[in-house]
């Protein structure tokens, strides 16, 4: 039987663990979204800072580029209001560094942003962290925005967090989170 010096064996298992854990491109892990999911959106009103939650419904789409992708979510809004309809189409580069997307939503002007995106913590295909960096407005006011989303199966959570544009060292502050359950595969 043949042995292998404690070095070459640790080489061996570094190597095996860094493959194990290599992330794929942001756009292959976001495209393993695709299905349907419920959930519910909470958020933190810009005035009294209370937080609300409305029931969701988001129905995700890939487009055969392997790149593009299609968002809708039906917000609940009570027995009294309208659902309101909030559709996001969003196409990644080739890398899945960068995120460009435009959001439409009834009697609201289009939405066109770009995000940075990186991989922070990667366990497989359906269990990974990424977090979306931009600036742009809060409310009214010029902001970081930091979107940190963590897949855990058949759960999906996004977590948006902000604080004034400028100042590196002012406190991240939430701002809302849509926490979802897969309830079907995209077909």
């Amino acid at each position: 039987m043949r042995r292998i010096a404690p070095i070459g064996m640790a080489a061996l298992l570094l190597a095996a663990a860094a493959s194990a854990q290599a992330a794929p491109p942001a756009n292959q892990l976001i495209q393993g979204l695709a299905g349907d999911w419920t959930g519910a959106l909470g958020y933190r009103d810009y005035q009294s800072g209370e937080l609300f939650e409305l029931a969701v419904k988001t129905s995700i789409r890939n487009v055969p580029d392997g790149v593009t992708q299609v968002r809708q979510s039906e917000f609940d809004e009570g027995p009294k209001k309208a659902p309101v309809w909030i559709t996001t189409v969003s196409i990644l580069d080739k890398d899945g560094a960068e995120l460009s997307y435009a959001g439409f939503r009834k009697e609201r002007p289009v939405e066109l942003r770009q995000q940075q995106i990186s991989v922070q913590h990667y366990d497989s295909p359906t269990k990974w962290t990424l977090v979306y960096s931009e600036q742009g407005e809060d409310g009214d006011t010029r902001s970081d925005i930091r979107i940190t989303e963590t897949r855990d199966g058949d759960s999906f959570k996004d977590v948006k967090e902000v604080r004034p544009l400028g100042d590196p060292k002012a406190e991240w502050k939430f701002r809302n989170q849509t926490v979802l359950k897969r309830t079907s595969d995209s077909k």
